[in-house]
């Protein structure tokens, strides 16, 4: 008779679980409005991401958590539930959805994907940050998206089933948790939103009519009352109007310049040095022609890339270097002070690098001269894509200049890569009417010898700028070129410190130099007349669109009033005169003892060059290779069918492995802490608890509530001893003397023994099955009718 009682009282569970499940009207608003919300948070990645991927998967997993949170809620599963099944979806649909470039992204996900997904988890937020925006919206950043949107699902609908004493609490709760995600959404996203009215206005029209539909809810809960009509169309009218002033009234508070706006991205410095790599203008001889003698480093008359798309004339810039230390000039990630923008940073195939000018399409092939990582490119880059040599390697390495206009591949170019490019050739002319910028840095220690000729050359001159054209033509005019290879030229070195632009150079009875010394002594005067410069070695396309080592040369370009660059030609500044011979040593006058000049510095060359960063990689990278040959040695040596399936489905075996381990390993902790407890009444109930658990964990509907006695419990649990443990626990609890410790653990002995006696009338597989369940790690909501009926039926028995 107690069996078919027992089996009544589950039925009657189920049906209430089954309506549960039914939201209601409530319900229904409430997760449409988290829903909607997600949404209009989410949708402020449309300016850091191409295309609308990111917003399909995004809300793909904001219906996940809300469906997911939904459900375990209904059936009265732990918070717990929903937070282990949404990580479990996320690492199994987040192979197929995020990283569809991955090798290994079957439906089980194997180590690689796993492994990439639990590191976007982690530093996805570090690799959006450093990444120049828009990236692409098919990469493995879009796990950054998937993952809010299940957080934001997850979240909404947790806290708008939360019930609090206070009212106002309980309403303000989900719309405060979405609010948060999309400040989350603001802070990781760029400068320029999306759309101010979307994330602005919208969202704050729905969040308020939310909030004062919950509250109204909640109002009406305590107070019995009801919600009328006509206020709440009032109260929608009032939110409209509120949404609607919310946008100009913003504009009015913080201005409508988006640079203003407070983003995490500008307070994030990339990890990437570009100060490791050596100045490409200190290896410039290597270009040079040597005339009769040979040089297999020298590359004057072999090709370094071939370009096609591209206008013969125009400028291919191989690096900018806006930074002077005295020894030379080179690139670095703080380029113009003040300014975001002017760091070397990760990009996607596509760069927000708004210019206005001629549009080129270009498509670069290296050639057997060129091995650097300095990418070849013209104007603006605006898009990139790499073909051939290791694309994909080359795209992830990718880093990129806004300021600058250079482009770096760290993992290196070389001899027949290709990619292609689009790019914008701005307007850069430079007169003496352009105004120039007043954004100077001060000029390096040791350049004081430049501050007389500056004056004196460009005295006549009454702008910044025109001081600037007066020096160059000063410096064309009265200076001379060698690229020191002939006998009596050896003396005029190569490098750029200030040793050779001061006594080697402005100071020397003539001065002789290459495009080196030239373009880097222009910038230091151009800068110590007040007007910023940087040097850009490049190249000239030619007609052939075959760029040898003849066609680089060495430019300048100045800082202009609106934050353009604007190039100042060689031939404007550097003289195309051979040198006049210098005076025999016996006319140059003597007196004391001759020292001989010092040896010049050399300076650091892209040709060759080694620092102990570049060391230390290739060390680590030789490590990584043994290990990669060992494990891969190893992977030889088992069977091909093992290694598939430790592939696909190791990573899913273990995470599920994982997760039941949690559950065995919480209830055994939750046993231990029960027979441990200081009290001996507190034990015995504890051991009582036990047996109701593992009654429940092997699928009995046992009740349970602050209502509900022992010996009630004891006629649910399908057990012939049951009924004398509930009373012998009774006794003890409510007895005139506190029990004995031996008597507790006595008690522990049997209720162990009736365990096992239940686990070995289930059957095998039911009995793992209880093991593994969770059934008695939530609280059960057995409603007071199922309760009533199942005490009346234990009467009538």
């Amino acid at each position: 008779m107690s069996t078919t009682n027992a089996v009544n009282a589950a039925e009657t569970v189920t049906r209430s679980r089954g309506s549960r499940l039914v939201p209601d009207a409530a319900t229904a608003v409430d997760l449409t409005s988290v829903l909607v919300l997600s949404g209009l948070a989410l949708s402020g990645f449309a300016t850091s991401f191409t295309g609308g991927a990111f917003l399909v998967v995004a809300m793909l997993g904001v219906v996940l958590g809300i469906a997911v949170t939904r459900l375990t809620r209904a059936l009265g599963w732990p918070l717990i539930a929903p937070v282990v099944i949404l990580a479990f979806l996320f690492f199994v649909l987040g192979g197929p959805l995020c990283l569809r470039s991955v090798g290994d992204t079957a439906f089980l996900p194997g180590g690689t994907t796993l492994g990439t997904l639990m590191e976007q988890a982690v530093f996805g937020w570090k690799d959006m940050l450093t990444t120049l925006p828009p990236v692409d919206g098919d990469g493995p950043l879009l796990v950054l998206p998937w993952l809010l949107g299940l957080v934001a699902g997850f979240v909404g609908t947790a806290l708008s089933g939360f019930t609090g004493k206070r009212s106002w609490v309980t309403a303000l709760l989900p719309v405060l948790g979405l609010t948060a995600v999309l400040v989350a959404v603001i802070l990781l996203g760029v400068r320029h939103p999306h759309s101010v009215v979307v994330q602005g206005t919208v969202f704050a029209a729905v969040a308020l009519g939310w909030l004062a539909v919950r509250a109204r809810r909640a109002s009406a809960t305590v107070h019995g009352g009801s919600s009328g009509y006509g206020r709440l169309a009032l109260g929608a009218v009032l939110v409209v109007v509120a949404s609607a002033l919310a946008l100009p009234a913003s504009g009015i508070v913080t201005g409508a310049d988006d640079d203003e706006r407070t983003v995490v991205r500008s307070w994030v410095e990339p990890p990437f040095d570009i100060g490791r790599y050596p100045s490409p203008l200190a290896g410039f001889r290597k270009y040079i022609d040597l005339r009769p003698k040979s040089d297999p480093a020298n590359v004057f008359e072999k090709t370094l890339f071939t370009i096609e798309g591209a206008p013969a004339g125009a400028r291919v810039r191989i690096a900018a270097m806006d930074t002077y230390d005295g020894l030379v000039w080179g690139a670095t990630n703080d380029a113009i002070p003040g300014a975001a923008d002017d760091s070397f940073q990760r990009v996607s195939s596509t760069i927000d690098n708004p210019v206005q000018g001629k549009q080129i399409e270009a498509t670069v092939t290296i050639g057997e001269a060129y091995d650097s990582v300095w990418l070849p490119t013209i104007g603006a880059v605006q898009e990139v894509d790499f073909r051939l040599g290791d694309p994909e390697s080359k795209a992830e390495s990718f880093r990129y200049n806004l300021a600058t206009a250079t482009a770096v591949v760290p993992s290196g170019i070389r001899e027949g890569d290709t990619y292609s490019f689009t790019a914008v050739q701005p307007l850069d002319a430079v007169d003496e009417q352009t105004l120039a910028s007043t954004t100077l840095e001060p000029s390096p220690p040791g350049t004081g010898f430049l501050q007389a000729p500056a004056t004196d050359w460009s005295a006549t001159a009454t702008t910044p700028m025109a001081r600037v054209l007066a020096i160059a033509e000063r410096l064309r005019s009265e200076g001379k070129y060698s690229d020191g290879v002939t006998k009596a030229e050896q003396v005029y070195h190569p490098g750029h410190n200030l040793m050779r632009l001061s006594d080697e150079f402005i100071n020397d009875q003539q001065m002789v130099g290459n495009d080196e010394q030239y373009a880097a002594v222009m910038a230091l005067l151009a800068n110590e007349v007040g007007v910023p410069a940087r040097v850009v070695l490049g190249a000239v396309v030619p007609e052939s669109g075959v760029v040898t080592g003849e066609q680089v040369e060495a430019w300048v370009e100045l800082r202009a009033a609106d934050g353009s660059w604007r190039t100042l030609e060689t031939d404007r500044f550097m003289s195309d005169e051979p040198p006049a011979e210098r005076l025999p040593e016996t006319n140059t006058p003597m007196s004391g003892t001759i020292v001989p000049p010092p040896a010049p510095i050399p300076p650091p060359s892209d040709a060759g060059d080694q620092s102990d960063a570049d060391l230390k990689e290739r060390r680590t990278k030789k490590n990584d290779k043994r290990e990669t040959a060992e494990e891969e040695s190893l992977a030889e040596s088992l069977p091909g069918w093992l290694v598939l399936g430790g592939t696909y489905v190791g990573g899913s075996l273990l995470l599920v492995a994982a997760i039941l381990a949690s559950i065995i390993g919480l209830k055994a902790l939750r046993r231990r802490r029960r027979r441990t407890t200081a009290s001996m009444s507190a034990r015995i109930v504890g051991a009582w608890r036990e047996l109701v658990d593992h009654a429940r964990d092997l699928g009995q509907p046992v009740p349970l509530g602050p209502t509900v006695t022992r010996r009630e419990q004891s006629g649910s649990i399908v057990s012939g001893s049951a009924p004398a443990l509930a009373r012998r626990a009774d006794s003890f609890v409510f007895g005139p003397a506190v029990p004995a410790a031996e008597a507790a653990a006595a008690y522990w002995e049997t209720v162990e023994s009736e365990r096992q006696a239940m686990s070995r009338a289930v059957g095998r597989r039911r009995r793992w099955a209880a093991a593994i369940s969770p059934a008695s790690l939530r609280k059960n909501r057995t409603t007071a009718s199922a309760r009533t009926r199942a005490r009346g039926s234990r009467r009538s028995s």
